[in-house]
């Protein structure tokens, strides 16, 4: 969690108009923190501690206001501030009250209207990046988050890749940035040219595939990072097999969503988009 150095009372004092301050999470170089704001109501409060990737940062921010998404939560302000562990980036980001998807999964596989509705919504998100030529790619459960009535949110753009910019990945780097058994094989073989929203698609896809079934299919059991990988580019999946179907509409979206070759999934995620409001219409999920 927290370290001692910066804690809620210390925060408090550099931030007067944030309330309620309380620790959330800690890990890696992003503290986070739950607060109220006067105007804004339930916020989160991120501090990125050094060493800053500054671009990474900038670019993390950029993304999110550019994609224009009920789908995605807003960025409400940002700045820098010196602290006892250094200068560290800060950003007040709106606050959605529920949980991570990966808490969801905790309990077992999801029922079918949070599930399709996963689908509809993370889509909504990735078919708003994608006519800005950003992609996400870290799509997975604990980037989504759910709340009361089955509304789900795509969040944590900081390794989003901005097609209209110049790439920050080495060109040479054996790997590029991607989480096992979600990101694609263009992806972490770093095959620059053919990243675009058909990776966020997979990375759906196989999101959909372990919240219909409970498990990721190409972590469980896997010994380690290399065998996730080498599932990931020769595992074929089971065809999934759920009782609400009655034609396989979902299953064969999922199943196209997790194509190895990328020009085998859906060619945008609008058109993905489109096929997962016709399954839950088909389905009476709204």
């Amino acid at each position: 969690m927290t370290p001692p150095a910066i804690s809620p009372q210390w925060l408090s004092a550099h931030f007067p108009d944030l309330a309620d301050l309380a620790p959330l999470s800690g890990g890696g170089q992003k503290l986070v923190f739950s607060a109220r704001h006067p105007q804004e109501n339930h916020v989160v409060l991120k501090l990125i501690r050094p060493p800053v990737d500054t671009d990474g940062f900038a670019r993390e921010i950029l993304a999110v206001e550019e994609v224009n998404s009920p789908r995605v939560p807003r960025i409400l302000a940002h700045g820098s501030l010196p602290t006892p562990l250094g200068d560290c980036f800060w950003l007040r980001e709106q606050r959605i009250l529920g949980v991570t998807v990966r808490q969801l999964l905790a309990t077992g596989p999801l029922p079918t209207r949070p599930l399709l509705r996963l689908g509809l919504h993370t889509l909504e998100a990735l078919a708003a990046a994608e006519q800005v030529r950003i992609v996400h790619r870290d799509v997975k459960p604990e980037n989504i988050m759910w709340a009361d009535g089955d509304e789900f949110s795509l969040l944590d753009f900081g390794i989003a890749r901005h097609l209209q910019l110049s790439s920050q990945t080495p060109t040479v780097a054996h790997f590029g940035k991607f989480t096992p058994g979600y990101g694609p094989p263009e992806q972490f073989r770093n095959l620059k040219r053919d990243i675009d929203a058909r990776s966020d698609l997979f990375a759906l896809g196989v999101t959909l595939y372990e919240c219909a079934t409970g498990r990721n299919p190409f972590r469980y059991g896997a010994a380690n990072d290399i065998e996730i990988l080498r599932r990931v580019e020769t595992l074929p999946l089971v065809p999934l097999r759920l009782s609400f179907q009655s034609t396989g509409d979902f299953s064969d979206l999922v199943a196209a969503l997790t194509q190895k070759r990328r020009d085998h999934r859906p060619p945008t995620a609008q058109l993905a988009l489109d096929w997962m409001r016709q399954v839950c219409q088909a389905n009476g999920v709204c």
